[in-house]
């Protein structure tokens, strides 16, 4: 994989050189003694580090890692090549190691307040504010002109509820990186927590002149008004930001609470219904659906809404906070696995599966989140796409007992009976007691026949549930 990409790099490397050979004027120094010619460096080409830029462009982060971990043996003192392979780490989900490379980078370089900036972000990710506090402190006690240092120690404050101190951070950024639009973004939510939101409505002004069709700063907006007590102007920024980004929920929450008001029941309960298509993690469009239903005398489905409330509301908090990893780091593999992982006990499946293959987009080693993704294709009976993800995990790991037993049912399932008691007696050699594995060979030796066989596994099968039933 190396080697191959050496060779992109290199003839993209040559063919800008080969350009530069053209001008055959010498640079001067500022007194007049000529620069040598640069000359094409077979060092550069060979630099770990150069493919693994290359790689991490494309977001290949799992080929990146093998090149960084090259560049880690030539250069073992690099804080540079830890922190990168922390970053590498983070887009895969191996969050603690990040953590580890990155404090191992700053214990190199102790100078550098970008890596201590790096550091300060993953304790953040991780809620673990008081060490990400220490992380940007330290980060301005090397250069006190840092701003993300500055804005991402407001963050740290703005999280813990601390909005004066957040306010303060986020002014002093802004001073040293006016043009910073997030900063001025955020600044305008904890002026809109500390209840000024006149200064909150200026500022995202002034986000939206520069970016007209920016979603957050719209819905923020409505939401600043609507708290002033201006529901018209509200409602015309809520329509604003779905026509930015139709996918907003938030929004259609927001308009469906104003035509409840306005006992416009029928329309009210097409935009919940639309939030919850969009975003089933929003606990509040269930119960204002659930009380619509009420309204209408639909008190079975009124009854259904309020329990869905219940449960969504119990995680709703978690769904913000990989929402909100999401936003600061796109490509978090880990984020979008636990998203679905949420989704799938939330029994919201559709939801589920395009987070699950957002995690194997950036990270094709996860295995938990293919064997999920596995399992909704199943039990959706789309079975082609079921074989390929159980295969592609088989491929990464041969003892992967769910993958081997589930592959096996998508054989029996597509009337593949060979292959699929092949398969499942292979699970059964990794776990003899896998339940699975035993009823699909009950339904597999029947299909061939050979009923002693059949009914030894149903035997097996009927012993494992009368087991587990006891053990609850």
């Amino acid at each position: 994989m190396i080697k191959m990409v050496k060779y992109i790099v290199g003839t993209a490397l040559l063919m800008v050189l080969a350009c530069e050979s053209e001008r055959t004027v010498d640079v001067a120094k500022p007194g007049g003694q000529a620069l040598p010619k640069v000359q094409p460096a077979q060092e550069l080409l060979e630099d770990p580090r150069l493919i693994g830029r290359a790689l991490l462009q494309q977001k290949r982060y799992v080929d990146a890692l093998e090149a960084y971990e090259e560049a880690r043996k030539r250069h073992p003192q690099s804080g540079e090549v830890l922190a990168t392979i922390g970053r590498i780490q983070l887009a895969l989900g191996d969050l603690e190691e990040a953590t580890k490379l990155y404090e191992m980078a700053v214990a190199l370089e102790a100078d550098k307040p970008e890596l201590q900036v790096a550091l300060g972000n993953v304790h953040l990710k991780l809620n673990r504010y008081d060490e990400a506090h220490a992380a940007f402190k330290g980060a301005l006690a090397i250069d006190s002109t840092y701003a993300p240092a500055r804005r991402n120690l407001a963050a740290v404050y703005s999280k813990q509820g601390r909005f004066g101190e957040a306010a303060r951070e986020y002014e002093l950024a802004l001073q040293l990186r006016p043009e910073h639009l997030r900063t001025r973004f955020n600044l305008a939510l904890v002026y809109a927590g500390l209840g000024r939101y006149e200064e909150s409505r200026k500022e995202l002004e002034r986000v939206l002149a520069e970016e007209p069709q920016n979603a957050r700063a719209l819905y923020a907006l409505g939401e600043a008004t609507l708290k002033e007590g201006n529901n018209e102007e509200a409602s015309e920024y809520f329509t604003r930001t779905l026509a930015a980004d139709t996918t907003y929920a938030q929004a259609h929450v927001q308009l469906g609470r104003m035509l409840m008001h306005q006992n416009d029941l029928v329309a009210a309960a097409g935009r919940f219904r639309r939030a919850i298509l969009l975003e089933p993690g929003i606990a509040e469009s269930f119960r204002l659906l659930g009380q619509i239903h009420l309204r209408q005398g639909r008190e079975s489905a009124g009854e259904k809404s309020l329990e869905a409330y219940e449960k969504v509301k119990l995680a709703e908090k978690d769904v913000e906070l990989y929402h909100e990893r999401l936003r600061n780091d796109p490509d978090d593999a880990e984020a979008y696995y636990s998203l679905g992982v949420i989704y799938t006990r939330l029994g919201f499946t559709g939801a589920a599966l395009p987070q699950y293959v957002q995690a194997v987009q950036i990270n094709p080693g996860h295995v938990q989140a293919l064997n999920n993704m596995g399992n909704i294709y199943f039990r959706g009976g789309y079975l082609a796409q079921a074989e390929a993800a159980y295969s592609q995990i088989i491929e990464k790991d041969t003892e992967y007992t769910a993958a081997v037993a589930a592959l096996g049912q998508v054989y029996l399932s597509q009337q593949r009976t060979d292959e699929a008691i092949t398969m499942l007696n292979r699970a059964l050699a990794l776990e003899e007691s896998w339940l699975g594995a035993h009823q699909a060979l009950t339904e597999a030796y029947k299909r061939q026949g050979q009923i002693a066989k059949s009914e030894d596994h149903k035997r097996i099968a009927n012993e494992l549930i009368a087991s587990r039933k006891k053990e609850e």
